[in-house]
This record gives C-alpha cells, sequence and structure tokens, in this order.
C-alpha cells in the first residue's frame, strides 16, 4: 500500500500538483492502463477521424461545464444543442470562435487556469508546438479542470504515431470508427502515447440509447 501511495505522490508531482485527482472511464481495462483513468489538471490529445466521438464521452463524464475553443464555426459535431444526443445538457456547452490561433490559445491559457470548467476543448487546424502544449500544461496544472486539444483535419498525416508527436500532452489518443449503426457505433482507441504505461489499442462499443461504453476487445487477442 505505501509503495502505491508514494507512486501517485510522484505522479502528482510530475503534473506540478500536490494530489493526483483522475477521471475513471469506467472501463477496467482502460483505466489500468492510465494506472486509474485519465489525469485531471493535465492535457490530453485525441486526433483521429472519430475523435469527436471519444471527446464527446470524456467531456460527458466528466460533467460540468464546457468550453469549446475554435478557429471555425459551430458545427454539427460540437454544436451545442446536439450534445443533449450524448447526455450531455447545452446549456453547458460555451463555444468561443476565434480566427486567429494565437489569440485562440490566449483564451486557452486563461480559461484553463481559471478553474472554471469541468471540460476545455481547444480544436486547431495543426499540431501545436512543444512550448505551446507546454504552456497549457502549466495553466491547466492546479486545477480540477480536463484539458484536451483535437484538430479538425487529418489531411497530410502518415500516421497516428506522428499526429501531434510534437506536443507534450499526458495521452495521445487515435480514435477511428469499426462500425457504425442507428443503436451503437464502435469506435478503436489507440492510445498511442501513455505517459502511465505503454501504448494499446481497445475496441470500444457505445450505446447510443443508455451512453453506456463497453469494451469488445483488444486488437489481436
Amino acid at each position: 500500500m505505501r509503495h502505491e501511495t508514494l507512486k501517485q505522490q510522484i505522479i502528482a508531482l510530475e503534473l506540478g500538483r500536490c494530489e493526483r485527482q483522475l477521471l475513471p472511464l469506467g472501463l477496467p481495462a482502460i483505466d489500468d492502463a492510465l494506472q486509474g483513468g485519465l489525469d485531471l489538471g493535465a492535457i490530453h490529445e485525441v486526433t483521429g477521424p472519430a475523435a469527436v466521438f471519444f471527446t464527446q464521452l470524456i467531456m460527458r463524464q466528466k460533467g460540468g461545464g464546457v468550453f469549446w475553443l475554435t478557429t471555425r464555426s459551430p458545427n454539427e459535431e460540437y454544436y451545442p444543442p446536439g450534445m443533449a444526443q450524448y447526455g450531455s445538457r447545452p446549456e453547458d456547452f460555451i463555444a468561443i470562435c476565434l480566427p486567429d490561433t494565437r489569440d485562440l490559445l490566449k483564451v486557452a491559457y486563461e480559461v484553463l487556469g481559471a478553474n472554471v470548467a469541468g471540460c476545455v476543448l481547444l480544436e486547431v487546424q495543426k499540431p501545436l508546438t512543444q512550448t505551446q502544449m507546454r504552456k497549457l500544461q502549466i495553466a491547466v496544472q492546479n486545477t480540477d479542470t480536463l484539458g484536451l486539444v483535437t484538430r479538425f483535419t487529418h489531411v497530410g498525416m502518415t500516421s497516428p504515431e506522428q499526429e501531434g508527436a510534437c506536443g507534450s500532452a499526458i495521452t495521445r489518443w487515435y480514435v477511428t470508427i469499426v462500425d457504425w449503426s442507428h443503436e451503437k457505433t464502435q469506435i478503436e482507441l489507440y492510445l498511442v502515447k501513455n505517459r502511465r504505461g505503454s501504448p494499446c489499442r481497445w475496441i470500444v462499443e457505445i450505446d447510443h440509447a443508455t451512453h453506456h461504453l463497453h469494451l469488445v476487445s483488444v486488437p489481436g487477442e
């Protein structure tokens, strides 16, 4: 028990915190790979063609207000009234659209550091630099907020490992759709970067009626 406590204290110190705070995803295999769940007060990257599914599930799991920061106009993916279908409340969803990435990052630093939101979703067109990602991490590290960085374009990407490779996120996910129907959707979660362990892949099923997650399989098993 003392060994586990010491390990958690070391992880918290790596994040610039006194105590580690987590958001379990509710799937033991994934939470175990993350050593308990997604770190709060930290930045996580979610990319890939189906990134929107995973980010919406994370935001619903976290609860609280959501700030969506983007350089494009609201769309059907993150349009607040449409979030109700994922179990979220549209009134908790605030969209901020600025045409310049530099201004958008300035807002992101302020919102992340204010500790007023459950999640802050920063949607960018190009991968952020190491310095930009580090500033985001410093801004959020003393809060209970979950920082998510995603991209709305994947043109020119050669592999999931390369996308966002210059960033310093705690985790980096690449998400694709395996199967889709009106009742359920199956997505593959590829944990490309995992500061708490090794990269992993899972296929997860989303029940549209209950919003519950089910682990279907680990590719290769």
